[in-house]
């Protein structure tokens, strides 16, 4: 899969701000199709509406954590592109998250330049 403008995208965290920025800098950035949500519970009933191609994830949300979605969205949709978020970077969370299959991961505060910059690896990495 190569993403393009059409790709279903759906950015997941708990602070409203942080949900707006990212959807911004992806309506900036081409894509169209870009869903929000609140936390893992809202991740389940939007997946349940929509397949989508690459979601953004917040590691520490109420509820399901990041991690615990993360697992269910590999069971449920193996093919969908997760890169998770966090304000926690250490190695320990980045490697986990990797082992559980994350295509990624964005530190908190998101730095524009960094998430533009792991969008078109991405898309490289997707497109070879």
């Amino acid at each position: 899969m190569i993403f393009t403008s059409e790709a279903n995208v759906l950015v997941v965290d708990d602070v409203e701000a942080i949900r707006n920025f990212l959807r911004m800098v992806l309506g900036k950035s081409g894509f169209k199709n870009v869903d929000v949500a609140k936390d893992g519970d809202e991740v389940i009933q939007k997946s349940r509406e929509k397949n989508y191609d690459l979601v953004f994830l917040d590691i520490n949300m109420p509820g399901p954590d990041g991690l615990c979605i993360l697992r269910w969205i590999r069971a449920k949709f193996p093919k969908t592109k997760v890169i998770m978020c966090s304000s926690n970077h250490s190695t320990e969370i980045v490697e986990e998250a990797e082992g559980l299959g994350a295509t990624g991961f964005v530190r908190k505060p998101v730095v524009i330049k960094e998430f533009l910059s792991l969008l078109d690896n991405l898309q490289l990495d997707v497109a070879s």
